[in-house]
């Protein structure tokens, strides 16, 4: 009886352990095909008051809690200050690479920029596919050309979900305003609260502005996550579909410092240059102070000329926005200060300035009609019409006198 008893309990005990490995392998295998055994999300850092910076940026955050992996891959280009006028030639290759997360978030709070995390809807297998693409693209190095609108954080992050769907379309969702207008206006919306880089961004894409991108290419980090929250993931089977984030975000480092809007705007800067040219072309006229008005054109034509040029390398040799034309070149270029400086027969000063000052005319009455001209670029156009204005009088009044 006594060994009925300890045979029982031995099978038993051997049958428990055999129910408990086969649970324990059954629990493993659930895990590494579970949506939870890798997670992936969107990390959006907000906008900081540098420059290149002022869109935000977008990583994508790769964890495995088991393997206690955790990763985000940030597409960066190159940072060299050395590389500065390869950058401005549109020239700088860029690439992933992949930082600690605890690193990035450390980053993030040392300058207190915002940074929050938002799950992407994919399933196991298009997770594992995105690790893997970004790990080959990090791997091959800086062999991305950096287009500073159409391959940037935004496009190549939205360009590896889009590869990494195994039986999944991606579809945005319903276009909003200010979607439904053109690339410009979308991208002053985008821009708004940096007046400065709204300024100089305007100045320096030209024709872009007048475009209709894919929707990839015409957002920001933040301004794509509620794009996002409307788009679906199709199945290409059954057209199920689901949305590509769900959760309301993650509050990952908490903004200590936030932007603001300098009082010392390109409208008040602008509309100062109007006011001092119209004081200087006053004491000219009226006080006889033309060696300081001489001065003043000097310093004006030739801030003007040095934009011109940087203009014109910008649009016709470097790829950074990949322009054609730029409506700016017609009142920034180099051509007014090269008559100034040197030529010093009347009739064809006359000629210049009196066409010049009509083109500037056009400038003025065409803002209207084209999206691209604001106010702060026509104070510009004013303080160089006046000042081409007492120009041509000066040489008609020369040519009198004579």
């Amino acid at each position: 009886m006594v060994r009925k008893i300890l045979y029982f309990a031995m099978l038993f005990l051997v049958l428990h352990m055999s129910s408990a490995m086969a649970q324990e392998r059954s629990d493993d295998t659930l895990a590494a095909d579970s949506s939870n055994f890798v997670t992936a999300s969107l990390v959006v850092s907000a906008p900081s008051e540098a420059l290149y910076s002022v869109f935000g940026h977008l990583a994508l955050r790769m964890e495995c809690p088991t393997h206690q992996l955790d990763y985000i891959f940030t597409f960066e280009s190159d940072t060299d200050v050395n590389a500065f006028m390869t950058f401005i030639a549109g020239k700088a290759q860029a690439k992933y690479i992949a930082v600690p997360g605890s690193v990035f978030i450390n980053d993030g709070q040392a300058i207190g920029r915002e940074i929050k995390q938002y799950k992407l809807n994919l399933t196991h297998h298009e997770k594992q596919e995105l690790w893997r693409l970004l790990d080959n693209d990090m791997m091959a190095g800086s062999n991305r050309h950096f287009n500073l609108l159409f391959d940037n954080c935004v496009h190549s992050t939205i360009a590896n979900i889009q590869a990494c769907l195994v039986d999944d379309e991606f579809e945005w969702g319903p276009t909003h305003p200010p979607y439904d207008q053109c690339d410009g206006d979308v991208f002053r919306q985008v821009i708004h609260p940096s007046p400065w880089a709204e300024f100089i961004y305007i100045t320096v894409v030209g024709t872009i502005y007048d475009n209709h991108s894919a929707m990839e290419y015409r957002t920001s980090p933040e301004t794509l996550i509620p794009l996002l929250r409307e788009a679906r993931l199709v199945d290409k089977v059954t057209g199920e579909k689901r949305p590509v984030i769900t959760d309301e975000g993650t509050v990952l480092v908490k903004e200590r410092q936030h932007l603001k809007a300098t009082p010392f705007s390109p409208l008040v800067a602008f509309g100062t240059l109007l006011a001092v040219t119209l004081l200087v072309t006053l004491a000219e006229w009226r006080w006889g102070k033309r060696k300081k008005a001489r001065v003043f054109d000097v310093l004006l034509f030739t801030a003007q000329a040095l934009i011109g040029l940087l203009l014109l390398f910008i649009t016709f040799y470097s790829e950074l926005f990949d322009s054609n034309w730029n409506w700016y070149l017609i009142i920034f270029n180099p051509l007014p200060l090269l008559f100034l400086l040197f030529c010093k027969k009347r009739q064809p000063s006359m000629i210049w300035w009196s066409s010049y000052s009509a083109v500037l005319t056009g400038f003025l009455l065409a803002t209207p009609f084209l999206k691209v001209l604001d106010l702060p670029h026509q104070l510009i156009t004013g303080s160089l019409l006046v000042r081409s204005l007492s120009l041509l009088f000066q040489a008609k009044k020369k040519k009198t006198s004579k």
